[in-house]
């Protein structure tokens, strides 16, 4: 299991630290420069390739070079083109060629998503039931390290070394994170798989079969009530203390110092957390906690102003909070996905977690913009508490027997949620 873990923990740190600089480096910086809440909005709309590759994943599933291994045929090759977009991108810098840099990192954002396919799967297909919930927290402490070193350092060096050095850095540490799979063997399928059929077979036929199982759309629901309004919070947090009097540089400290370590220690601390209590306990926890740090970002909203131990509060929060749904999140994804086609399953959950913030994201900053943070978080607030009541409603009536149980291996042929 150690071996599995180090191997987890070096695939998603390499998608981790550039999508670091993306999500959290850029929006303050671009709001920085003077850009409306709306169009920082928009900048989030660069994840969308995140939501959208469920549907190719079945053709990750499904070709492969069998020399390479299922998996490692398109994780460390992709690694490598992200690589060299990255690289590409130290010649483009936001205030000379915004369109250019955009399209650039949409680009990164496509290879990597579809890098992160095969990774779920290899995830999926190589963890016993006992070892989810630690390879989840592997993969959810991934993020405040990638935040950290891709999010957090940058916003402290940009200024002094400059964006080609920054986005060479990265480059490299793609490239040297990419080394553990590159010279590893492929682990094989602790599962029993059933072999896909060579004729007849379409690419969306996988995507088909595993979302008409019994169940999956109750469960595909639940994952996203709890969670789809706090992470519009999230991503308007890092703007509303621009907005504050927080410039890029304080809130890189912040971040280096408190938000992301806090965020790292926490996920770890989540991990135990949810092997002792188990699902339903975990989401009405990290639920109860989420909605204290929206009012404590509404008390801050109305103030007009923010101390700095305000904010080391508020990022610690978020960071702690997100790793606590990632792992409650990607373990229910993973229960539900096991079988032959592992990365299509999970690549189709995984959507609800990103695609309907997304296109949220830039109608939450046109409300900020016309009504003011104070509204904006008051209406994100209210929203938490009818999506965390329906899931309640989603678990008693449809999903208690599925989320409540142990975690097991559906069998193929058998619907994995009742």
């Amino acid at each position: 299991m150690a071996f599995k873990l180090m191997l987890l923990a070096s695939m998603y740190i390499c998608q981790t630290i550039p999508v670091g600089f993306i999500i959290s480096c850029l929006p303050v910086v671009l709001r920085h420069q003077g850009m409306t809440l709306r169009s920082v909005g928009f900048l989030f709309l660069l994840q969308v390739p995140w939501a959208m590759k469920f549907l190719y994943a079945s053709w990750i599933d499904r070709f492969y070079i069998k020399r390479l291994g299922r998996r490692r045929t398109w994780i460390f090759p992709l690694q490598w083109i992200g690589a060299g977009l990255f690289f590409a991108l130290s010649f483009v810098p936001p205030d000379r060629s915004f369109g250019l840099m955009f399209i650039l990192l949409l680009l990164f954002n496509t290879v990597m998503a579809t890098n992160d396919i095969a990774v779920d799967g290899y995830a999926t297909d190589i963890l016993l039931p006992e070892e989810r919930p630690w390879g989840n927290t592997i993969q959810s402490g991934a993020r405040p390290i990638g935040m950290l070193l891709g999010g957090g350092l940058v916003l402290v060096f940009l200024e002094t070394v400059g964006w080609q050095a920054i986005c060479s850095v990265l480059a490299v540490t793609i490239l040297l994170l990419s080394l553990p799979v590159v010279l590893h063997r492929e682990i094989a399928s602790v599962y029993p798989e059933r072999p896909i059929p060579q004729r007849g077979w379409k690419g969306k036929s996988g995507l088909r079969e595993f979302l008409n199982q019994s169940g999956i759309r109750w469960l595909m629901l639940f994952l996203l009530l709890p969670t789809l309004f706090f992470f519009n919070g999230f991503q308007m947090r890092m703007p509303l203390l621009t907005d504050l009097g927080l410039n890029p540089g304080a809130i890189g400290k912040i971040l280096i110092q408190f938000g992301y370590p806090v965020g790292f220690l926490g996920t770890l601390l989540w991990g135990w957390f949810f092997h002792r209590v188990g699902p339903v306990a975990f989401l009405r926890t990290f639920g109860a906690l989420s909605l204290m740090l929206t009012a404590f970002t509404i008390f801050v909203a109305a103030k007009g102003m923010i101390c700095p131990w305000q904010g080391m509060l508020i990022l610690a929060g978020d960071n702690m909070i997100l790793g606590g749904i990632h792992i409650w999140g990607f373990t229910l994804m993973m229960k539900a996905s096991v079988g032959e086609r592992s990365g299509t399953g999970f690549a189709l959950l995984s959507t609800v977690f990103i695609l309907p913030p997304l296109l949220l994201g830039p109608l939450f900053g046109a409300l900020g913009d016309a009504c003011g943070t104070l509204i904006l978080y008051v209406t994100i607030g209210a929203l938490m508490v009818v999506g965390l009541s329906g899931a309640e409603l989603i678990l008693h009536f449809r999903l208690k027997e599925f989320v409540s149980g142990r975690s097991h291996a559906a069998h193929p042929g058998q619907h994995p949620v009742a």
